[in-house]
């Protein structure tokens, strides 16, 4: 049985291809592509898929890469329940003994249990651990019996935590445990959890640029879960890479991907924020599903409708939706974004939103109007009828009103408080449209107060602060609405990713655009001569806009806010197999770092200025308009903040020129004169320097509280590039790239690092795919890569200053601005005091590493960026 209103629907196509999965290529463990693999010891072949993966003992190996070999072969035998090549792995081991003894017991361990004898197969690693006198092997067995056989919940099982050495034996099974240790160690909250999750960043980053870690043998055994506990502490990165890993080994085994694993990572690429690709996956999934039972597919086909309305396709979402089948609906559909079961009513008020933004109001009322009232009416059969309202508002207000009144009342007579407060919120913005302004208002006041506890995850506070804002600019009337613009731009800003979700989730009127919002703040800031909301709000546009501009992924401890807002919008997404995830110490422990990382990032204009002892302009461009604010910290807070809007973007304007020279002669007994580091605010920079030569400027980043700039005793940079010119220079340390990249850590904290060495990566790469080599004789593949560099930050490894040159880039500041910001930036916000920017190294001038840092060394052409105004 189909939706019979979605025959109003246009014809849609067939979006199942082939497979979507394209080679894997490792040097180490198994490699290739579905139907054609072989196995990779060390960068060189050791078995294929043309020999039908026939037992053959190793030749030319050394003792690691054979355990490798064995352990690897050992888990495609297990999973195919080869007993034949079980028993000749075994053999060999048997007859080598040594170092091979653990994977024997492992191995054996593992067979038992896949004969069903769990007694056997606990005793056979007992009875190995009992007798194996050295530590590092006993302590791998140990967390290995862990693994495989403690019962109980997994974030409570007591790992040992092991120190890994490339020589040594089991190398890749160590590094896994010691991960393992460390995402279960932050259990309280009296553990500073920010260190917790610095150390996790660090065990983990090997696993990327280690090749022997390629591969990790029997990781589907130790923990098929692993990747699912580092998505939920916010690892999305290291969570995908883990789990492509257990992933090839089904295609190496089997042939294809299970349901599971494909659906498992296509929510990890919506956390991710990749909504093609985990279209794809799940497209995969229809492909290869054997049991075609509608209550699976169902399930899918809703994901790939909601996937294809975050991608803006809204008619591919209605088709999406048109494979549904509600004949056979079962409680294991999961509503996408509210991550609860989907009824029938709730499906077809999804579809209404799909019908609605791609085919219009009409069509996607008259679909609503055909979902049949039960005799007795339930909180989810009134939820389309404010879908109607909602649609309905622009065309008709008054009925959207009437449906509306009667849907609050309705609601608090039953005690549906999520449904009372949007519906409450609507109407305030109905009451907008029939200018009832002060019920507007009484309405969206009395909204706030609706929601218990347990639903407080629904609210929207941006949504209602937008409505007062609205409601007050509709009625000609002045009121103290600073607050709401402040508020709703802040939280707007936390959520501006999701605008689209908010229409389904929260009713959110199609007709009071975000854009319309930021006009009225504006202008009524303006006309209140509110210097600093004006100022907190164009900043925040300005922020808002580059989170919009930026669709990529962040990479490191960046990742963790972005997943844990995937995860409060889009949990829905998940697999079965998640579901325990989500009320574990994973979940708690990313929720307390998010508040850390909230408190570290978090920019305030007017906290930032408090604190800052020399006078600031800042250069903010929006539509046709400049607006220069001017903040001198002699006058008193309330008249401290100047602004002048000037009608032009161009920044070599006389008028903007002009303007910030007068400053400059108000504040001129001030020697430090300081812009903020946007386009605009460089440009200006730059232009006054120019005019204006005898006065000290320099830029900041970020709006913080003021931190103080302390003085490099030494300047650090990478031997291999730069020993040859500044050997001779005292107070200039050359270290090699470990302890350059942060891989090892420097004692030295008041350090500056020089860059200045030509990047390896070509120009059109991102940002951080950026590296630098150096081909020495005596290191021919050394190299600095950004990404592994951006793994291993934190208060040991980052410098006070970071010394640059045009070299480091390959482009100059005026020429590739955007790229020289994200390179500012990333420093900035990884904890540098300063960044010193020189087109070119006079080495033949400095005579100590201090004059690198010193900003009297430098001449015009150079920049100076600090992390806070100062």
């Amino acid at each position: 049985m189909r939706f019979p209103y979605l025959i109003l629907c246009l014809l849609f196509c067939s979006f199942f291809g082939d497979s979507l999965f394209a080679e894997t290529k490792r040097l180490h463990g198994w490699s290739g592509s579905s139907g054609s693999f072989k196995l990779m010891i060390d960068g060189n072949e050791a078995m294929g898929s043309r020999e039908g993966y026939r037992f053959q003992s190793p030749t030319n190996l050394t003792t690691n890469q054979e355990i490798d070999y064995y352990l690897s072969l050992g888990e495609l035998y297990l999973r195919r329940k080869d007993k034949v090549g079980v028993a000749n792995i075994l053999y060999d081991l048997r007859v080598k003994k040594g170092d091979y003894v653990f994977a024997d017991a492992i191995l054996t361990s593992l067979w038992k249990q896949a004969q069903g004898d769990d007694t056997q197969a606990v005793k056979v690693l007992d009875s190995y651990i009992q007798k194996e006198p050295n530590t590092y092997f006993r302590n791998l067995a140990k967390n290995m019996r862990t693994n495989l056989y403690q019962e109980g919940e997994d974030e409570k099982k007591d790992m040992i935590a092991m120190d890994c050495i490339k020589s040594k034996p089991y190398y890749s099974l160590c590094r896994v445990f010691r991960l393992q240790y460390y995402i279960d160690l932050p259990r309280s909250k009296d553990n500073d959890i920010h260190k917790h999750y610095v150390n996790v960043m660090r065990v983990a980053s090997p696993f990327f640029e280690d090749s022997l870690l390629e591969w990790v043998p029997l990781l589907e055994w130790i923990d098929e879960d692993l990747p699912s506990k580092l998505a939920f502490l916010g690892f999305i990165r290291e969570a995908t890479y883990l789990q492509n890993m257990i992933m090839d080994l089904e295609r190496v085994s089997d042939g294809e991907v299970s349901e599971n694993s494909l659906e498992r990572l296509s929510f990890f690429q919506v956390l991710a924020g990749d909504y093609a690709k985990a279209e794809e996956s799940l497209i995969q999934y229809l492909n290869i599903t054997k049991a075609k039972k509608t209550s699976l597919t169902n399930r899918i086909f809703i994901k790939l409708g909601m996937l294809a309305y975050l991608q803006k396709n809204y008619k591919k979402s209605v088709d999406y939706y048109l494979k549904l089948d509600i004949s056979n609906w079962t409680t294991n559909v999961i509503h996408p974004i509210l991550n609860e079961p989907l009824s029938i009513t709730g499906a077809k008020d999804l579809i209404a939103v799909s019908i609605w933004k791609s085919q219009g109001a009409d069509l996607a009322i008259k679909a609503l109007q055909k979902i049949q009232d039960p005799e007795k009416l339930s909180e989810d059969d009134i939820w389309p009828k404010l879908r109607m309202a909602q649609i309905m508002m622009d065309q008709n207000p008054e009925l959207s009103s009437r449906i509306t009144d009667e849907i609050v009342y309705m609601a608090q007579g039953k005690g549906w408080r999520r449904l009372e407060y949007a519906a409450t919120v609507m109407q305030g913005y109905t009451q907008i449209y029939r200018k009832e302004f002060r019920r507007s208002t009484i309405e969206l006041t009395k909204s706030r107060g609706i929601l218990n506890p347990e639903n407080q995850f629904y609210a929207s506070e941006f949504i209602r602060n937008f409505g007062f804002v609205f409601a007050h600019t509709a009625s000609g009337k002045r009121g103290p609405i600073n607050g709401n613009i402040k508020e709703g731009l802040s939280d707007f800003r936390k959520q501006v990713g999701f605008e689209d979700l908010f229409y389904i989730r929260n009713y959110r009127p199609l007709s009071f655009p975000t854009e319309l919002f930021f006009e009225y703040s504006i202008s009524f800031l303006k006309e209140e001569s509110d210097a600093w909301g004006l100022l907190d709000a164009l900043f925040q546009n300005e922020m808002i806009k580059k989170q919009q501009a930026d669709q990529t992924t962040p990479h490191s401890l960046s990742q963790i806010r972005f997943v844990d807002q995937k995860l409060k919008y889009l949990s829905g997404f998940q697999s079965p197999r998640e579901s325990k995830f989500f009320d574990s110490t994973y979940e708690d422990t990313r929720q307390e770092e998010v508040i850390a990382l909230s408190k570290l990032e978090e920019e305030s204009v007017s906290k930032s200025l408090e604190t800052a002892k020399s006078p600031v302009v800042f250069v903010l461009a929006h539509k046709d308009s400049t607006y220069l604010f001017f903040y001198n910290p002699k006058e008193p807070k309330k008249t401290a903040l100047t602004w002048k809007e000037i009608k032009t973007t161009r920044m070599e304007s006389i008028e903007i020129t002009e303007s910030i020279k007068d400053f400059h002669q108000l504040t001129k007994e001030i020697p430090l004169l300081q812009f903020y580091f946007n386009e605009a605010g460089f440009q200006s920079h730059r232009l006054f320097r120019r005019e204006v030569k005898d006065r000290e400027t320099s830029l900041f980043g970020l709006l913080h509280t003021s931190l103080e700039i302390p003085k490099s005793t030494n300047t650090i940079t990478w031997d291999c590039p730069l020993k040859d010119k500044v050997g001779t220079i005292k107070g200039i340390v050359t270290v090699d790239r470990a302890y350059f990249e942060g891989s090892k850590i420097l004692t030295e904290t008041n350090r500056a690092h020089l860059w200045d060495f030509e990047p390896t990566s070509k120009k059109d790469n991102p940002f951080i795919e950026m590296s630098w080599a150096c081909k020495s004789p005596e290191e021919p593949n050394d190299d600095v890569t950004l990404a592994r560099l951006t793994r291993r930050l934190d208060h040991r490894t980052v410098p006070q200053a970071i010394v640059y040159s045009d070299k480091a880039l390959g482009r100059s500041f005026q020429e590739a601005f955007s790229l020289h910001s994200a390179w500012n930036l990333f420093w900035l916000n990884a904890g540098a005091r300063v960044m010193i920017y020189r087109p070119k190294m006079p080495y033949s001038e400095v005579t100590s590493g201090a004059m690198l840092s010193d900003p009297t060394f430098y001449r015009e052409d150079s920049i100076f960026i600090t992390q806070t105004p100062q």
